[in-house]
């Protein structure tokens, strides 16, 4: 490696390109985290040579600012082509610093300070003789990045490259989506810059109308480009021939905002491509630029991209393409892992095999991906996507690389047949825990053990497969609760406070479902619904008359019971939040009516001929509900 230590002019004032490879992360950096902290620091330099000037003492030494390390890789080029570098560590500084120097350069432009505008344009275009046109932009960005960096690089002003990117916002949305990162970081500076190089007229008040406009400053202007030309440095390493790339990527992977095991996946593998000799380029295009560039779903935000979202797994959140590989490695492994240690768990998996086709794989990983997605944001009615939509409320991820066998890597082994009704009973297995409470806690190693078995074996994968491995484990760890048991739970345990509201929501909404058949017509629901207590939380008499003394026993008394039974699914239902709130702690005589009469949910027939609304009638309403979960989430009776 050859280190040395260049200022920002020293670093962009050559004809040179900063490539920065299609396999590296787009864009990340942030206002508060980065721009921001990065204009204080300049300022502080510049402001410093406007008071050096001021005292009129060239000798006062002005300390400079290290910005980090970049670290370069010497590009092959051919004839008329410019000087090139691959960008293998720095990248998010140097696209940064690109855009704070076009802002600079156009907002100078018109001043008539013609000198500082031609120096600010050296620094962010290439010139003279260049084998393409996009050979004239210092720095070019990863695929993702490219169009956006561009048109920030080419607007020539603010009010240009706002008219290109509007505002715009969602339906019912308070706030204004998003730009471009990338066009917000231009935008950023370009405030940035204006105001610092602005001031106001000598004498002039702030509290005239109409208000005084700053006049543009030369002099503040010049110290803004004194300390970028002198006091803003970087430590520049160039790799030599015998350098390894992917080993100075992975060591220096925490600068900064840290990487992503994705990033550091997708860096590892177009890395294998190119020492394979297999185009990086037409791979990224075919099988990776979908996680890059794949519009967020509808309700999402215009500028979101799907693969960026976080999902809460567990505690923590994380973007939906580290929950993707993380499923993935363990599926295609069979092994146990730690998402906190997924990068390592991928090179140790590809390791395993001594010559792996990065096309293949990445086929393979697109293909396992699309349906992952689907699972992540499931559409439509089918079985599968029911039973996706309701693991969202289960809390359930251990299950997925089950489901990417099933769905993708052993689809052909699977039952046609029998598909549906092996997702029906993966589904009644962890509903029916859920309603008993006997925990998650052994689901991973549970789950891990299944894709084991099934991917050891060449059998075919049918229902009564499935069913073996549910019913063999002993003990309430790996339990499949039998009628008995769901109908103690589903009857008796107060769930609305156990699961809350979000998984007593999925149990009604199913139910709801499962209630409705050809003779009604199909409903939309539009809107959230929300959970009613039809026994308010908050009873009291008139309204409510206290339960008969009779009814308590010596374990509990009345009143304990009603506390129990009021959160019981028997007492609860689902309305729209304008009708909930309209009858919320009314009297029954009052809230049956309106429930009867605005509701369209099949839930709710039951109240049509409901007269009184006590505990007998909590627990016969749990029952009949009962029955219809019974249907949905059934479980097959043990052989004598």
């Amino acid at each position: 490696m050859k280190p040395s230590k260049l200022s920002l002019v020293e670093m962009f004032e050559k004809q040179r390109r900063y490539v920065v490879p299609l396999f590296q992360r787009p864009y990340v950096w942030r206002q508060d985290e980065q721009w921001e902290p990065l204009w204080q620091d300049i300022t502080g330099r510049a402001e410093a040579v406007l008071d050096r000037e001021a005292r009129g003492s060239r000798s006062d030494r002005i300390e400079n600012h290290f910005l980090g390390a970049v670290v370069l890789n010497q590009i092959r080029v051919y004839g008329k082509e410019v000087d090139a570098v691959e960008v293998i560590d720095g990248q998010q500084r140097l696209t940064t610093l690109q855009l704070l120097l076009a802002a600079f350069r156009d907002m100078v432009k018109g001043t008539g300070e013609r000198r500082l505008s031609d120096d600010l344009t050296r620094l962010t275009e290439n010139s003279g003789v260049l084998a393409s046109e996009i050979e004239r932009f210092k720095v070019w960005p990863t695929n993702a990045d490219r169009r956006d960096f561009e048109a920030a690089l080419v607007a020539g002003s603010v009010a240009d490259l706002e008219a290109r990117y509007p505002l715009q916002r969602r339906k019912y949305a308070r706030k204004f989506d998003p730009r471009p990162r990338l066009v917000e970081t231009y935008l950023f500076f370009a405030r940035r810059v204006s105001e610092f190089c602005s001031v106001a007229p000598e004498g002039a008040s702030e509290n005239v109308e109409p208000p005084v406009v700053p006049t543009f400053s030369a002099d503040r202007a010049y110290a803004l480009f004194e300390a970028l030309k002198r006091h803003i440095q970087l430590v520049v390493i160039e790799l030599e021939d015998d350098d390894d790339p992917q080993v100075i990527f992975e060591t220096l992977n925490a600068r900064g905002v840290p990487l992503l095991p994705s990033d550091l996946i997708r860096n590892f593998v177009f890395l294998k491509a190119t020492q394979q000799d297999e185009n990086a380029e037409d791979l990224y295009n075919a099988h990776w630029k979908e996680y890059d560039e794949r519009p967020a779903e509808a309700g999402a935000g215009k500028n979101e991209r799907f693969w960026k979202i976080e999902e809460r797994q567990g505690r923590v959140k994380r973007p939906r393409l580290d929950l993707f590989m993380y499923h993935y490695v363990q599926y295609r492994s069979a092994q146990d892992l730690s998402i906190g240690h997924l990068f390592q768990a991928f090179r140790a998996w590809w390791g395993a095999e001594t010559k792996r086709s990065v096309s293949a794989e990445l086929k393979e990983l697109r293909r396992h991906s699309d349906v992952f997605a689907n699972v992540l944001v499931p559409d439509g009615d089918g079985r599968t996507a029911l039973f996706a939509k309701r693991l969202q409320a289960l809390d359930t991820s251990t299950v997925y690389p089950v489901l990417l066998l099933l769905l993708v890597g052993g689809k052909e082994r699977v039952v046609a047949a029998d598909l549906d009704g092996i997702v029906t009973d993966l589904e009644s297995y962890l509903v029916r825990r859920m309603v008993c409470d006997l925990g998650t806690k052994n689901y991973n190693r549970f789950f891990l053990s299944m894709l084991q078995k099934l991917r050891g074996s060449t059998d075919s994968i049918s229902r009564a497969t499935i069913r073996q491995m549910l019913l063999a484990p002993d003990g309430s760890a790996g339990e499949w609760p039998d009628d008995k048991k769901f109908a103690r739970a589903w009857l008796e345990k107060p769930l609305y406070e156990t699961l809350k509201p979000m998984r007593c929501s999925m149990l009604l909404e199913a139910v709801d479902g499962a209630m409705r058949t050809s003779k009604q017509e199909a409903v939309t629901i539009n809107g959230k619904l929300t959970v009613e207590h039809v026994l308010p939380q908050h009873w009291a008499p008139p309204a409510w008359p206290e339960p008969p003394a009779d009814v308590g026993s010596e374990e509990e008394t009345a009143i304990e019971r009603r506390a129990r039974l009021l959160h019981s699914l028997g007492n609860l239902t689902l309305l729209t939040q304008e009708l909930n709130s309209s009858v919320s702690n009314g009297p029954f005589a009052a809230k049956r009516p309106e429930i009867a009469k605005q509701s369209v949910l099949r839930l709710n027939t039951y109240f049509q001929d409901a007269t009184t609304w006590d505990e007998a009638e909590i627990v016969e309403r749990g029952e009949k509900l009962l029955e219809v979960a019974k249907r949905i989430w059934p479980r097959p009776q043990p052989t004598p």
